[in-house]
C-alpha cells in the first residue's frame, strides 16, 4: 500500500504522474430510459470520520465494498479538510489510495455547487455531487452540473434543516436541467417522522443516490432529542430497508446505494459489512 508521504516523495521525483492516467470512471448514467436498476453499492467516508481518508478506504474494503462517495469534510494526515481543498499532490496521492486498494469514487458529499467543488469532481471522475446549496442557485447548478454530465443530488438532514421535507423541496426542482435530483437519506427522514418508502415511491424518477439507512425507531419533526436514534444493521431496525431496495430496482434507478453508518464511530466495519451483506441477498448481482 502506498501511503502519503511515501506517495509525495515519489510524486516530487515526477514518478507520481503516473498515476493519473488510472480509469476512475467505471459507472456512468444511462443517458435514456435504463432497462433495469444499476444500483452500486457505497461507503459514505463520513461513516469513518474518526480516521483518514485513506484508512476509510481501506475500511470501504475490509467491509467488501468496491465504491465510496467521498465526505466534504474530511481528514488528510490528521487534518481535517474540504475534500475539494486538496492539492494536486493530495489528488494523485488519493488516486493511488483508490487504485491500491480497488476501490472507486463515485460521489462527492456536503456541497456547495462551487466551481471548486465541481473542478475536483470532474477530475476524481465522479458522477454525483451531493449537498444542500441554497434555493436561489438550484437552477443555475442544475445547468452547471448538465455542462459537466455530473449529477447533483439533493440531500435532507432532519428537521429543521432547509431540505428535510421532500414535499417541499420537489416543486423548487420545477426549472431544474434533469441534471440535479435527490439522495434521499431514509435515516434522516425517520429521524423527522417521515416514512421513507412513501418518500422513496414518490420522488420516482429523480433519485439519482440513496443514502439508504435502518434506524432502530422514528423520531418526530418538533422532537427536541433524537439522541435515542441510531444506525443499525439493515434488516433490523424499522427502515423498511429491504422494500425500498426492491422499490429502487422497480424504478429502475442508475446510482449508489450509499452506507452512512453514523453510529459506533470507534469501529463500525462489522455493521457495515452486514449492511452489505443484506444488499447483496436483496439485489444479487448489483454490487
Amino acid at each position: 500500500m502506498t501511503n502519503r508521504r511515501d506517495f509525495l516523495k515519489l510524486s516530487s521525483l515526477g514518478l507520481g504522474m503516473l498515476a493519473v492516467g488510472l480509469p476512475f470512471r467505471r459507472f456512468t448514467f444511462a443517458e435514456d430510459a435504463p432497462e433495469s436498476a444499476d444500483l452500486k453499492l457505497a461507503v459514505q467516508t463520513w461513516s469513518f470520520r474518526l480516521f483518514d481518508l485513506d484508512d476509510a478506504v481501506k475500511k470501504t474494503r475490509q467491509a467488501g465494498i468496491n465504491y465510496i462517495e467521498i465526505a466534504g469534510g474530511t481528514r488528510i494526515n490528521g487534518q481535517d479538510k474540504r475534500a475539494s481543498a486538496m492539492t494536486p499532490d493530495e489528488r494523485l496521492w488519493l488516486k493511488t489510495v483508490l487504485a491500491d486498494n480497488d476501490v472507486t469514487a463515485l460521489s462527492l458529499g456536503g456541497c456547495q455547487g462551487t466551481p471548486q467543488e465541481f473542478e475536483f469532481a470532474a477530475e476524481m471522475g465522479l458522477v454525483t455531487m451531493q449537498g444542500e446549496p441554497p434555493f436561489n442557485r438550484l437552477v443555475e447548478i442544475s445547468k452547471i452540473a448538465e455542462e459537466h454530465k455530473i449529477r447533483f443530488v439533493l440531500h435532507n438532514h432532519p428537521a429543521p434543516s432547509n431540505y428535510w421535507n421532500y414535499k417541499e423541496t420537489m416543486p423548487r426542482l420545477k426549472d431544474c436541467s434533469p441534471w440535479m435530483g435527490f439522495c434521499p437519506d431514509t435515516g434522516h427522514m425517520m429521524r423527522s417522522g417521515i416514512d421513507p418508502l412513501v418518500a422513496v415511491g414518490e420522488l420516482k424518477d429523480r433519485i439519482y443516490s440513496v443514502h439508504l439507512k435502518d434506524l432502530n425507531d422514528y423520531g418526530f419533526v418538533n422532537s427536541p432529542n433524537r439522541s435515542h436514534l441510531h444506525d443499525v444493521p439493515w434488516g433490523t431496525g424499522k427502515g423498511q430497508v429491504e422494500a425500498i431496495l426492491k422499490e429502487l430496482i422497480d424504478q429502475k434507478v442508475q446510482g449508489p446505494v450509499i452506507i452512512e453508518y453514523e453510529y459506533k464511530w470507534e469501529d463500525n466495519v462489522a455493521e457495515i459489512a452486514e449492511c452489505a451483506k443484506f444488499f447483496n441477498a436483496v439485489v444479487p448481482g448489483q454490487s
